[in-house]
């Protein structure tokens, strides 16, 4: 009785070590690469932006791409000045139809944020999603 019971917990720690490894070595999702011109980052309830392009940043768009594609879901910001952040709930996110974004219905794939600058260059970012 004794052997098993040492044999469950080896089992459980050896389990619980390799997920560690894994998600330790894994890639890292849910953020931006250093030295992205636009930051982002996905917590549970957010989608954080910010501007680390060194110039303003007109017609803003935040995307969120499920896999299988059937609806994107967006919104749209103005204007995002230079080192501003913005923390834009996930229930503000819309389909072209209206529907709203739902973690429990959508299988979220990546998140895209694009832009265009004041000399009219673009920015665009994607980040997959944790």
């Amino acid at each position: 009785m004794r052997t098993r019971w040492n044999c469950t917990r080896l089992v459980g720690l050896s389990s619980g070590l390799l997920l560690l490894l894994i998600a330790a070595c894994g890639p890292g999702a849910g953020k931006t690469p250093e030295g992205s011109p636009i930051r982002v980052e996905i917590t549970q309830m957010f989608i954080t932006v910010q501007n680390e392009a060194g110039l303003a940043l007109r017609n803003v768009k935040v995307q969120i791409t499920p896999y299988g594609g059937a609806t994107n879901f967006e919104v749209l910001i103005p204007r995002l000045d230079n080192g501003e952040k913005r923390d834009l709930a996930l229930g503000n996110f819309r389909g072209l139809d209206g529907t709203p974004f739902d973690r429990r219905v959508v299988r979220a794939k990546s998140v895209v944020v694009s832009g265009t600058n004041i000399n009219n260059v673009e920015v665009k970012v994607e980040v997959g999603w944790k």
